[in-house]
């Protein structure tokens, strides 16, 4: 039996992830703040409900054999726009919520003498998104918390991966908070952004490519660093590399509209 927790399990990559976990025979539990079927309902924003939710999991089934941890939201808006409340939530849900849910499962993986824990990134989280530059950061400190994470684990025989999505179809920009106080100024070109993005996403791959690709880093034997999910974050990943940074940056321009 293997035993894998899924954060950020209501909808989307998460809940493709717990349905076909489960169908290929692993014992999934899922949490969400949103209320699901077979999904507990914990906010990773609340250090006690996580604690209690893992506590509760390793108590009934022994063992936790694995991590997954998508729970995140997206902020529309420009790096002004965005007041210094919602920056702190979004990082408190995105970066400090995933260090929460570490904190609960490394000293069960430590005393079981193994465990896989798999960061959920982006392809935001290595190429800037104009008016969503506050979801790219803290996906960018996903993937860094993620690395900084394998190197301490390794010797209790614990696996930290990053994996980073390219455009999936999910809902995350219909859920996404709407900046409270938007400035004029940026409204033609956050617009133009938008409109983009929700392209994007609904040409991009299925939740259940994710799926797989969890399931690929669970059952590898030598589990790597860093996972990309899709064929535009590895395009992204391998041009920021080659390209020089001004080609580059005119590239992510017109990518985006602007």
């Amino acid at each position: 039996m293997t035993v894998v927790l899924v954060t950020g399990a209501a909808n989307g990559m998460g809940a493709a992830t717990v349905e076909y976990l489960a169908r290929v025979g692993y014992t999934v539990e899922g949490s969400d703040r949103i209320a699901g079927s077979d999904t507990a309902v914990v906010d990773v924003r609340d250090a006690e409900a996580v604690g209690s939710w893992v506590r509760a999991a390793h108590t009934r089934l022994g063992r936790i054999d694995a991590v997954v941890a998508f729970a995140a939201y997206g902020v529309v808006g420009s790096v002004e726009e965005t007041d210094a409340d919602e920056a702190a939530a979004i990082l408190d849900t995105n970066v400090i919520g995933t260090h929460r849910v570490l904190r609960a499962v490394l000293p069960i993986m430590r005393e079981q003498g193994h465990g896989r824990v798999i960061v959920v990134s982006s392809g935001a989280g290595a190429v800037a998104e104009p008016y969503g530059g506050w979801y790219s950061a803290t996906k960018a400190a996903i993937e860094r918390l993620g690395e900084a994470a394998r190197m301490e684990t390794a010797a209790f025989g614990i696996h930290v991966s990053v994996l980073a999505p390219g455009w999936t179809v999910t809902p995350i920009i219909d859920a996404a908070v709407r900046v409270a106080d938007p400035i004029d100024a940026y409204t033609s070109d956050r617009g133009a952004v938008l409109e983009r993005v929700t392209g994007y996403l609904a040409a991009g791959q299925p939740a259940d490519a994710v799926a797989r690709k969890v399931r690929s880093i669970l059952e590898a034997a030598r589990p790597r660093q860093t996972y990309l999910c899709g064929a535009d974050v590895r395009m992204s990943f391998w041009t920021r590399r080659l390209v020089p940074a001004r080609i580059y940056e005119r590239l992510v321009l017109r990518y985006y509209g602007l």
